[in-house]
């Protein structure tokens, strides 16, 4: 009985954490967006958010999140110095390339994070979303200032969460981190929120007891799986799928907030 009770004291302590850290962590910076057309992106993925988050800029410096730079043609000497400056200061680069052509040298070399944005059709921001959100760490708490990143942060976030969720239980291991993984994501989805950021003590302690409440029905859904499943696996997906439930739950309450 006492080490059941210090088991849950503990478990406690370690949640109590995990919200702390989750509430803390993120992106503070600006996205910088550079070369061609620059001004137009800017406007564009801008569109709504806190003054100055979104903005033109050349040199990328260690208040940015993530760096922007568009490039028509094969890569120039300008870029590759842009990208360059930017990794002396750890901030990512995403690479947008207009009207690419069959000759013209990918510039996947540069950064991993690369659009190719086709003559006459705009930029596709959803992709240039998803790719800011694969680059920068913690880019929920960006997005919370940038509403045009919100759903990529969201998908991006909920798929990283899932697979860690899915590999906990496939290695078998105890309730505990499950259920900080899940309160970590939960805060972060919340954070999408103005009122969340500021700190509605109330509703995060209610999400954080709902998480730790629904880790319970878990446990019961995994041993049920257990008999037609292998151990490994039952945790695995019932881990995974209780994740994902988690995340999407969560997403349609905040949009039916934004309405």
């Amino acid at each position: 009985m006492t080490a059941s009770v210090s088991s849950l004291v503990s478990e406690a302590g370690s949640v109590v954490r995990a919200v702390r850290e989750a509430q803390e962590s993120g992106v503070g910076g600006a996205v910088l967006v550079s070369g061609v057309l620059a001004d137009h992106l800017a406007r564009e993925l801008g569109a709504g958010a806190d003054p100055g988050v979104v903005r033109v800029g050349d040199v990328p410096g260690a208040d940015a999140a993530v760096a922007v730079r568009i490039i028509a043609g094969d890569p120039s000497d300008e870029d590759r110095a842009f990208v360059v400056r930017a990794e002396r200061v750890s901030v990512p680069v995403v690479l947008v390339q207009l009207w690419p052509q069959a000759d013209w040298t990918r510039p996947f070399v540069l950064s991993p994070f690369v659009v190719e944005c086709r003559a006459g059709e705009g930029f596709p921001l959803s992709e240039i979303a998803s790719r800011i959100a694969e680059a920068t760490e913690g880019s929920l708490r960006l997005a919370a200032r940038v509403p045009t990143l919100r759903d990529a942060a969201t998908t991006h976030a909920t798929r990283t969460a899932v697979a860690r969720a899915a590999l906990l239980g496939l290695r078998g291991r105890s309730r505990s981190p499950l259920t900080l993984e899940q309160v970590r994501l939960a805060i972060r989805l919340r954070s999408l929120e103005a009122r969340a950021v500021d700190g509605a003590a109330p509703e995060l302690a209610a999400t954080t007891a709902a998480v730790v409440a629904g880790g319970l029905v878990l446990r019961v859904v995994a041993r049920r799986l257990r008999r037609v499943l292998p151990e490994p696996l039952a945790n695995a997906v019932v881990a995974a799928g209780g994740t994902w439930a988690l995340a999407e739950t969560l997403r349609r309450a905040e949009a039916r907030g934004r309405r």
